[in-house]
Parts: structure tokens; sequence; C-alpha cells
């Protein structure tokens, strides 16, 4: 059977198969700045003051400000605070509890730490509290913690395993916003993969040409569209499927979500009739695939 797609296995995350047109995945700004905006939990690396600089890594709760720059709450006397009054070049490593491991997304921005004036510290103060409720107590000690910010110089953005690793602008992250799916996506992600594996796989058949794969995983989902992990035997490839209109809550989603797998099956069916004068659906395979051990 001649399947939509097949020739994909020419195209990169560059190329979009089809309809190029239709806005079809986040920049590599949008997708940083969503990392950063969903852990609000990371690790602060400065250089070690005990140990002649070497890297030392700490857990730290953090919050973003409006133009995407990281706010702390630092105890005075915590080894990474004294590290930063002797050296205040850091960075900070995001990656969400619900997307870990080497194939999840992660950013490190790169910066250094200065504390922030009395009056950024009182107009941060609520918001910070409000996503880290133990901040309140902490403060109620007189002198022992102090807010920061990080001026960002650099971010270094890894969508995943195999996918991409590059750096990204400091301005295109400071004005992109954050994906408006960030804290739904992992729910509809797990419920997707667990309870549609026979649609996805008619997916891939229909809009990739892929008609043996053994796995076939949704990675990652935004307003946009969705990235797929495709394992075939020891081959695993990564392919992006994008919405033909974007989305803005969980419902949205979920019914464009519904709408490509009903596509597929109706492709697949002999009903492509129904899908005369639509829109293209943009199909696009990502640079790397490798071999799994």
């Amino acid at each position: 059977m001649q399947v939509q797609g097949a020739e994909l296995a020419t195209q990169n995350q560059d190329q979009p198969y089809r309809n190029d047109n239709i806005p079809h995945k986040l920049t590599l700004g949008e997708r940083a700045r969503t990392v950063a905006h969903v852990c609000r939990t990371g690790t602060l690396c400065t250089a070690s003051e005990k140990h002649d600089g070497h890297p030392f890594g700490s857990h730290v709760d953090y919050i973003l400000n409006d133009a995407g720059s990281p706010v702390f709450l630092l105890a005075k006397n915590a080894a990474h605070t004294r590290n930063l009054r002797a050296n205040p070049l850091c960075s900070l490593f995001c990656q969400p509890v619900s997307n870990s491991g080497q194939g999840g997304g992660r950013c490190t921005l790169v910066g250094a730490l200065k504390p922030l004036d009395d009056k950024e510290a009182e107009e941060l103060k609520d918001t910070y509290i409000y996503f880290h409720p133990h901040a309140e107590q902490a403060l109620s000690v007189e002198g022992k913690f102090q807010f920061y910010h990080m001026e960002v110089n650099d971010i270094y953005f890894v969508g995943g395993f195999g996918v991409s690793a590059t750096w990204v602008e400091p301005g295109k992250f400071t004005e992109a916003t954050p994906d408006p799916l960030a804290f739904d996506a992992p729910g509809i992600i797990a419920l997707m993969n667990r309870e549609k594996k026979e649609e996805l796989n008619t997916l891939v058949r229909v809009f990739i040409g892929v008609d043996d794969a053994d796995q076939v995983d949704i990675m990652s989902l935004d307003r946009l569209g969705f990235d797929l992990r495709v394992r075939t035997g020891a081959e695993t490839k990564e392919y992006r499927i994008g919405f033909r209109e974007q989305v803005q809550n969980r419902f949205d989603v979920q019914s464009a979500l519904t709408k490509t797998l009903q596509e597929a099956w109706e492709k697949e069916n002999g009903f492509d009739d129904l899908w005369e004068g639509a829109e293209e659906r943009p199909v696009i395979m990502y640079y790397q695939s490798y071999q799994s051990m």
C-alpha cells in the first residue's frame, strides 16, 4: 500500500515534509522558556570557594521574573551563597521531573547572580511565597535569607536524546512566552501512550510510512503539535506531527489529538475523500536516529 509520508526518511527537522505555512513547532526560545517555567527547582552550579573553583552543584528553588530571569531566595550562610559572594558566575540546570532522563527536554541558564534590591524583593516576595510556601517561614527569620536574581547571558537547550542540543540567544529566550499546555501536557501524554497504542501505530503508518514499528510513544506535546518516538527493531527515530490550528488549553488539545487519530484511521481505511481540500498536515523527521543497545 502506498502510504503518505513514505519518503520521510530523506527529511530532517529543518525541512517540513509538507505545508510549511502552518506553524508546526515551538521556537528554541519558547521551548527553553517553557522548561525553565515548569521546573521552579533546579541545580545551581557555583564555583567552590573551598575547592579552588571546582563546580559545586546545589538544589535550589526559583521563580522566573517577567523577563525570564530566575529569582532565588538563598540562605546567607549556605555553601553556594558563600561561593557566589566570591564569584557570582554560575549556571542553573533545569529539567522537569515529569520528563526526566536522557529522553527529556532540559536547559542550562548561564549567567551571574546578584542580590535584588529591597524594592524588587518586595515586589516579587508574594509570588515567590505562592510557588514556594516554605519561603514565608524563611523570610520571618530576620537577616538569614536574601533574594538574588540571575542575569542570564546564554542558554543551552537539549530537546531529548539524539534530537536537538544548541545554544539559544538570550533575547529569544527573554521575548518568548511559556507554552500554555506546559503543565497539562505530561498527564495527557501519559494517557495517550497508555490508552491509544493501536491508534498511534495507525498514525505512524499513515503519516510517516512506517508499517512495522515495535513501539510508538508521544514524547512531548505543545500548542502546535507533538513529537513521536518510533522504535523499529534496533533503530529509534523521532518525528514531529503538527496540528492544523494552534490550541490554547487542555480541552482544545484533546480535541486536536482526537481529530489527528481520526484522520489517520479514515485515510488508512479508504475515506481519503473526507480530507479533500484540507490543509496538508505538517510532518517532519528530526535529524538523529540511534541504535538501541
